[in-house]
């Protein structure tokens, strides 16, 4: 067995384990003697269960790399894939965005509810010393990674594009545009701010005479829910196509109970029913416990 694989099960399992007894001695301690504002050694509970967040979280990194060097990795077989595009200002890169992730990212879910079509694979960010959990990483440098995300595109049976803003994937929606067939393209839409959609629809028009829907902004109960979202944000959903590029936004239902910040399998998998049906790909209601891509 892959000593990466091994390595990731063992911090996912130590992960698990700190984030229980964290939990535990925070109730212990509250219990006893009150808050941080009687004791500082309320804060005990509390550490140890970000120690254990971030070892899980470091478990799956291990996990992601011993599926992408091992032999069954989605990179060398011959299965159909789903190429994931996104600004590397979305990845969970920092602590912070780390602990918010809980036990999955959102990345992960999505690759969860695609895997009916296909492995989810994305262009890794050049530097990292560990690939982030989710897609399957393939790292290219700045001379290559045009060719390898336009061989992807044309070989992937569905791609799915993350709005955002910059350069580099405003010139990946222009191939995709361009490349793609309108029924195998997705534009996921979460936690966008309006200016960068704004400057989406705008090229899409212009450029290419495709007419993206208008999207409504994030509400303020939205942003009560999870502090991400908010009138400046729009509300989150996929955009898919039709021949001759009629777009159709499928919003994510709202969910007011939510299993952390991440909490999104069960939304994705219900916003992406038609995506399935008109493919006729099959498609089941998933929980928010179907967490194996395998």
């Amino acid at each position: 067995m892959n000593t990466h694989y091994k390595h990731g099960q063992a911090c996912k399992i130590c992960g698990i384990v700190l984030i229980v007894c964290g939990a535990i001695v925070t109730g212990a301690v509250y219990g006893a003697v009150g808050g941080p504002e009687e004791s500082p050694i309320a804060f005990v509970g509390p550490l140890i269960m970000i120690i254990g967040l971030l070892l899980h979280f470091r478990g799956r990194r291990r996990a992601a790399e011993a599926l992408a060097t091992g032999p069954n990795s989605p990179l060398s077989d011959d299965k159909p894939d789903v190429l994931y595009l996104r600004s590397f200002l979305t990845d969970p890169s920092s602590v912070v965005k780390q602990l918010q992730t809980g036990l999955s990212t959102e990345e992960e879910q999505l690759a969860v509810v695609l895997k009916p079509f296909g492995d989810l694979i994305a262009i890794g960010q050049p530097g990292e010393p560990l690939p982030l959990p989710g897609a399957t990483r393939i790292y290219a440098s700045n001379a290559e990674w045009q060719r390898v995300v336009l061989d992807r595109m044309r070989s992937s049976v569905l791609v799915v594009i993350r709005a955002g803003a910059g350069p580099g994937l405003l010139w990946e929606f222009a191939q995709a545009f361009r490349q793609v067939p309108p029924e195998r393209l997705l534009i996921l839409v979460l936690r966008t701010p309006a200016t960068d959609y704004a400057e989406l629809v705008y090229m899409a028009k212009t450029d290419f005479g495709i007419t993206l829907p208008h999207i409504s902004a994030s509400s303020l109960l939205n942003a009560v829910i999870d502090y991400r979202d908010g009138p400046s944000k729009l509300q989150s959903g996929f955009i898919r196509f039709s021949s001759g590029w009629s777009a159709e936004f499928l919003p994510l239902q709202r969910t007011f109970v939510r299993l952390g910040y991440n909490d999104l399998l069960v939304s994705f998998n219900l916003a992406l029913r038609p995506v399935f049906e008109a493919h006729r790909v099959r498609w089941r209601r998933l929980t928010r416990f179907a967490t194996d891509t395998t």
